[in-house]
């Protein structure tokens, strides 16, 4: 089984420069896997360097899981892959949207932003 560049790729050409065994190449503005010289890194980098780099987290996944490969798989199989994708993207989003994170860096900037006035209207030049 080796990788699949999914949808997600933006086309960085992060994987095709990390990649030890050349198996990624670019065709007509797309990049492709050669799933015969793809082989996980091993015998390279504990993990496979086309995933690793990957800006987007999920432009390069294992062909198997993303349903590619193995063509034994039931509907089931696929259904509990989509189903698992969709909980973990709803939490993500749950998650993102109900961050607090944003005030404490409104306190900080607006405190920097009081330093800086104080300091400037000290100091004997100004911007």
């Amino acid at each position: 089984m080796s990788y699949t560049i999914t949808s997600e790729c933006i086309a960085c050409d992060r994987c095709r420069v990390g990649c030890p065994t050349n198996a990624i190449s670019f065709d007509n503005g797309v990049l492709l896997i050669d799933s015969t010289a793809c082989n996980h890194c091993h015998g390279y980098y504990g993990t496979p360097q086309c995933a690793a780099v990957c800006p987007t987290n999920t432009g390069c996944l294992p062909s198997e899981s993303y349903g590619f490969v193995a063509s034994n798989r039931s509907q089931t199989d696929y259904a509990d892959y989509w189903e698992s994708w969709f909980n973990r993207y709803h939490t993500l989003l749950k998650r993102l949207k109900t961050r607090q994170s944003q005030l404490y860096w409104k306190g900080w900037f607006d405190a920097y932003s009081k330093e800086m006035v104080s300091l400037l209207s000290q100091s004997t030049i100004r911007i």
